[in-house]
């Protein structure tokens, strides 16, 4: 697929969290982004709106009409507001877009291609509107089918939404292939999508299906590379997203996962009274539920990353190395310190 030259609207909300999917998109995807909408950080690159160290040389502009100037040929929209649906306060930018040509990426739950206006205008134009979280039409019930024998499946799982597991899997099948490996990436979730351009919507697909079509696309990437590295979304723990988990959890059927997790973080986003258990317990009850069906083959978590961008080094050093003593097991900020101890620990867990 050729590389587009993208414009990302994330208007009022390019931050770590309420823009992960322009932050990811932007890390990860082989497309170059070329400007950011975000009228509340106009004047800046996108590193000096992070504060960290992503998006350096990516100017920040007010509207559709200053990003215009930078030649995209797509504008994405790179975050999720509250309810997912399309602000009305946004409609002007996606239509001065495809009056311009610009082909329109959206992962909002509402689908823009049913806006009849915005769909009208985007035919007219002959410009496309790719609707990522749209579930594919079949339907698959999982039938526990083994992988491919030599092949190693690796789901990442966490403490939270946002505890990093779509870039660790990224950074580890990235690491994978600097090693030789044959490895591959398999996204669930839609910015993983929009940077892999491939994987499935798992948080919009019928739940009853939703452990079969995971399941099929690990069978057909486990059949073709030796590594598969399977995008995870929410947590078991999580009082309003764990049906997804559990049903990539049995999907993929992982022979080993990497737990990931927010230093510092003690309770779910957004339901403050939702404490965690220990991060031992929360990284057993991951184990437990792949291993209620598969219990003469026990598969365990084998290493953890750990999100430190809200730390400075110093403390972010001594949040890792107490980790790792609370768990026993090796943990880095991938992003921080890179993710070779994670590749290291998944090679010794499956040579042994």
């Amino acid at each position: 697929m050729a590389t587009r030259k993208i414009a990302i609207l994330a208007e009022g909300a390019l931050g770590w969290h309420a823009a992960k999917t322009a932050v990811g998109v932007i890390r990860y995807a082989p497309d170059t982004t070329v400007a950011v909408i975000d009228s509340t950080h106009t004047g800046m690159d996108v590193a000096e709106a992070l504060q960290g160290p992503v998006g350096e040389g990516i100017p920040v502009v007010r509207d559709i009409t200053e990003a215009l100037t930078y030649q995209p040929d797509t504008l994405l929209i790179g975050i999720a507001p509250r309810g997912g649906a399309l602000p009305e306060s946004w409609r002007w930018q996606l239509l001065a877009a495809i009056e311009h040509g610009l082909n329109i990426v959206s992962g909002l739950h509402a689908f823009v291609s049913d806006d009849e206006e915005l769909r009208t205008a985007a035919a007219r134009k002959g410009v496309t509107i790719w609707d990522v979280r749209r579930p594919p039409a079949r339907t698959r019930v999982a039938d526990f089918t083994p992988h491919r024998e030599g092949s190693h499946t690796v789901l990442l799982v966490g403490s939270d939404c946002g505890s990093g597991k779509m870039s660790t899997a990224l950074d580890l099948n990235a690491e994978a292939q600097r090693r030789g490996l044959s490895s591959a990436f398999i996204a669930t979730g839609q910015t993983g999508m929009m940077i892999a351009n491939n994987g499935l919507p798992v948080d919009r697909l019928i739940i009853d299906f939703a452990a079969g079509l995971v399941e099929e696309q690990v069978l057909n990437f486990s059949h073709a590379h030796d590594w598969v590295f399977v995008e995870g979304q929410g947590a078991l723990n999580h009082p309003g997203y764990s049906p997804v988990t559990l049903s990539l959890l049995h999907g993929s059927m992982p022979d080993a996962l990497i737990f990931c997790h927010k230093a510092g973080q003690t309770a779910i986003d957004g339901y403050e009274q939702c404490l965690f258990p220990s991060l031992n317990r929360l990284i057993e009850i991951n184990e437990e539920a792949v291993n209620w069906l598969r219990p003469e083959r026990r598969s365990k978590v084998v290493g953890i990353s750990l999100i430190t961008n809200h730390l400075d080094e110093p403390h972010a050093r001594e949040a890792v190395e107490q980790m790792m003593n609370e768990t026993g097991l090796p943990v880095t900020d991938p992003l921080r310190f890179g993710v070779a101890p994670l590749m290291d620990a998944l090679e010794r867990h499956f040579a042994g």
